[in-house]
């Protein structure tokens, strides 16, 4: 696999700092179905898209940070 197809499949990292378990999901829309399903989180992945434009930005919600990584 190469690097391109590494940064295409593996864009955002969602970590639970109450129980150390983590996920890296690929789309806005995936990090917002795992949030609500997992955690009944609900973050729109226009929020998600708008709040998280570059790599320097986290969204922190009830323990759940949520960070780009490309």
């Amino acid at each position: 696999m190469e690097i391109n197809e590494i940064q295409a499949n593996y864009r955002y990292l969602i970590i639970n700092s109450n129980n150390n378990e983590y996920h890296i999901v690929k789309t806005e829309r995936n990090v917002s179905e795992l949030l609500q399903n997992n955690y009944n989180i609900s973050l729109s992945h226009m929020y998600i898209r708008r709040n998280l434009t570059n790599i320097t930005e986290y969204v922190l919600q009830d323990g759940i940070l949520i960070k780009k990584l490309w």
